[in-house]
């Protein structure tokens, strides 16, 4: 069985008119473990799947254009690209020419895997016909994405994103009530892509929340929880991890969900018991930040984020936070209030002096809001 490692979870901040989706998207390595990006097969997953299948893969080898041998492995599949856009390059390395500019939702046929984590595509579109090199991190083999053609207005006030993801969705605009604008598809159900007029009158591509549309039902982040169950499902069971180091102590109580928790909790989601900081810890004040909250929904998180960090570690409840890791590295323990938290995620909404706290559901999201607080690292 190929063991697979999901990308980062980079959700929004609940109740932050800001969440990003940075294609600042950071993937976890485990030694041993073969990745995948969605469910994407890298180089090591897909030399699995012919071992289990049988049979005999196809290598040969290519240059990345610094001089360096790249081993390919021949594999199909057909993919969608899941950040805001990608590059299609003559070789695989960021140092190739620029082919072409590609953007979200794109949909491409994969034709082998690379041992440095870059995939040969096919771009095809009317008689535009592109083969070069992407990144097989954003890549996803689930489309997630529904073209439409009709005229939505707006039902309340809202940001307007340039990623369907309020962690990971920088704002470039805003939508007021009865605004109306052109919809050209929808993302998950939870996320409607519309067409909107910049400062300087030109047509741009943005994203608002479904719910906040007239006639759309308020209940829409019921997709969200029915799509987080289902990839706990797929994932099988969580249990308490086994943590060394700077992250024994914070995740030292973290307990399974329990049928009573899970009525709050969205499915799948890891619980942690608070941890208090030591009257003995040597505090150092890093100042005054923006608390902000996300959970593992659509509507947070993105509709291809799935409870993995960017660190690779599972979220899990009054231990993870998102944080601008030029500013508070990862791995670090802060406290926030009097609690400790670990520095594990990121997200491109994430800015200097903004800390977004992973909780379990939307609901606890909105309800604890965004506040300011003095933040303590511990030395």
């Amino acid at each position: 069985m190929i063991t697979k490692i999901r990308k980062g979870l980079c959700c929004a901040a609940i109740g932050c008119a800001v969440f990003v989706c940075c294609r600042a998207f950071l993937w976890g390595q485990v030694p041993g473990l073969q990745t995948v990006y969605g469910e994407v097969l890298d180089y090591a997953g897909v030399e699995s799947y012919y071992k289990e299948a049988e049979e005999t893969p196809q290598y040969y080898e290519i240059g990345n254009g610094k001089g360096e041998a790249v081993r390919v492995l021949d594999y199909q599949d057909v993919l969608y690209v899941t950040s805001r856009e990608a590059v299609i390059r003559t070789v695989p390395e960021e140092t190739g020419k620029a082919l072409k500019t590609i953007f979200l939702g794109t949909k491409l046929t994969q034709e082998s895997v690379c041992s440095n984590g870059w995939s040969k595509v096919v771009y095809q579109e009317d008689a535009e016909t592109v083969i070069g090199y992407l990144e097989t991190e954003v890549l996803s083999d689930r489309s997630l994405m529904t073209k439409m053609d009709d005229r939505v207005v707006v039902d309340k006030d809202t940001d307007i994103l340039d990623y369907p993801g309020k962690k990971d969705g920088e704002v470039v605009g805003e939508a007021l009530e009865y605004d109306e604008y052109a919809r050209t598809a929808t993302v998950n159900g939870v996320w409607s892509r519309i067409v909107y007029e910049d400062e300087k009158g030109g047509e741009q591509i943005g994203y608002l929340p479904t719910s906040s549309l007239k006639g759309q039902s308020d209940e829409i982040t019921v997709v969200a929880m029915a799509d987080a169950k289902e990839e706990a499902e797929r994932a099988g069971t969580l249990s308490k991890s086994e943590g060394e180091g700077v992250f024994a102590d914070a995740v030292d109580g973290v307990k399974e969900v329990s049928d009573e928790e899970a009525t709050v909790a969205a499915v799948g989601v890891r619980i942690g018991e608070p941890v208090s900081v030591s009257s003995e810890a040597s505090l150092k004040s890093l100042g005054y930040f923006r608390i902000t909250h996300y959970c593992p929904c659509s509507l947070c998180c993105g509709p291809w984020a799935d409870g993995i960090t960017s660190t690779g570690n599972t979220a899990v409840t009054n231990h993870t936070i998102a944080v601008d890791p030029a500013q508070i590295p990862y791995g670090s323990q802060v406290v926030i209030n009097g609690q400790v938290y670990v520095a594990e995620d990121c997200g491109g909404a994430i800015k200097k002096d903004c800390i977004d706290i992973y909780v379990a559901s939307h609901a606890e999201g909105e309800a604890k809001g965004v506040y300011y607080t003095e933040v303590y690292l511990i030395q």
